[in-house]
């Protein structure tokens, strides 16, 4: 079955163009300000407080963005020779392992163009292997009447189109996958049972067993029951309050419930999160964990009791609503799942 929502769409920049100039410009904002209208600059201007807080994080991220925009040489007018990415041994200064104090006679702000005169190269004498695999490369350039220009670059692949989603993917720490992923971020979930979901699933949710293991002093029962010590464990689902809603609403997804929570985990694991008994099971499992715990803290700080009846009525108006909110996008699943509830 394909996926309730389609083809997920490439995410695009919305500055409507692929330039890394001009993307970068409205990111940072002011250009006169931060970068002074060249780009250039963004290799060279240190994060400063003075500046907002996007500024500032863009510009410590520069070091990650710089491999990304490579500037192709025209007429080396706007090509600074030691800062931009123009050559493909990235920043020349690092190249070379040169001293902070040494620069081999050239400007720090030297372009391209004012090392070349009558077609010669205004270097001086290399005094390393390096220094001759960059004065061996310059023999290659020559520069037109063309202007300079950036372009994306990402793992060797030339990008027309700006996307969000490639660089967030390239910026990211990349992780080994968890099996658990696809039960947590499941397509057609509620966002915010979805971020609940995956705290819990790494016991990260402020339970009583862990505010005592952080040297607190509170009571370990739990807030629901009022037998056993509260942990996540317990919680979901040996917690007599969470079995109540969770053993009816399982049934009505079509399956076995579990008291366990790694059998739990496991059960829905191999399920499908994609169809339409999977997408149902996911939304119950979620809302169950989503409701218990707004019971749990509704009880802790405003002194509010419900009934696992009246939590049971929460989630199945909205299952309902969430289902009937897919009926555009894929009525076929839509009927199906809203049977298999009301079943």
């Amino acid at each position: 079955m394909t996926s309730l929502f389609g083809t997920k769409p490439a995410v695009s920049s919305s500055f409507g163009s692929s330039s890394p100039k001009l993307v970068l410009f409205g990111l940072l904002g002011s250009r006169e300000e931060v970068l002074q209208g060249d780009l250039s600059n963004l290799w060279t201007v240190a994060p400063h407080r003075r500046f907002s807080w996007q500024v500032y994080k863009l510009l410590k991220l520069s070091p990650l963005v710089y491999n990304w925009i490579k500037l192709r040489v025209g007429n080396g007018l706007t090509c600074r020779f030691w800062t931009d990415n123009w050559s493909p041994y990235g920043n020349l200064r690092d190249f070379l392992q040169l001293r902070t104090n040494s620069s081999l006679g050239i400007q720090d702000m030297a372009t391209l163009a004012s090392l070349h005169s009558n077609s010669t190269w205004l270097l001086p004498p290399a005094r390393s292997d390096r220094q001759v695999e960059v004065q061996a490369l310059l023999t290659t350039i020559h520069l037109t009447n063309e202007d300079d220009f950036y372009e994306w670059e990402i793992e060797g692949r030339v990008h027309q189109n700006y996307s969000i989603g490639m660089v967030y993917a390239n910026l990211r720490v990349q992780g080994p996958a968890v099996t658990w992923c696809n039960i947590v971020w499941n397509k057609g979930g509620i966002p915010r049972h979805n971020f609940l979901t995956w705290l819990f699933v790494l016991n990260r949710c402020p339970t009583r067993d862990r505010i005592i293991s952080w040297g607190l002093q509170t009571s370990p029962l739990c807030l629901l029951c009022n037998t056993a010590p509260e942990s996540r464990n317990h919680l979901f689902f040996e917690c007599p309050y969470t079995w109540n809603i969770w053993s009816v609403m399982a049934l009505r997804c079509g399956i076995t419930p579990e008291r366990n929570l790694s059998r739990t985990l496991e059960q829905l694991h191999a399920m499908s999160s994609r169809s339409p008994k999977g997408i149902l099971t996911l939304l119950c499992w979620q809302g169950c964990i989503y409701w218990s715990w707004s019971e749990r803290n509704g009880r802790l700080h405003r002194n509010i009791f419900r009934s696992p009846e009246s939590m049971s009525r929460f989630l199945d108006r909205q299952i309902r609503d969430r289902i009937l909110s897919f009926r555009e996008q894929n009525p076929r699943a839509s009927s199906t799942m809203m049977q298999q509830w009301l079943s």
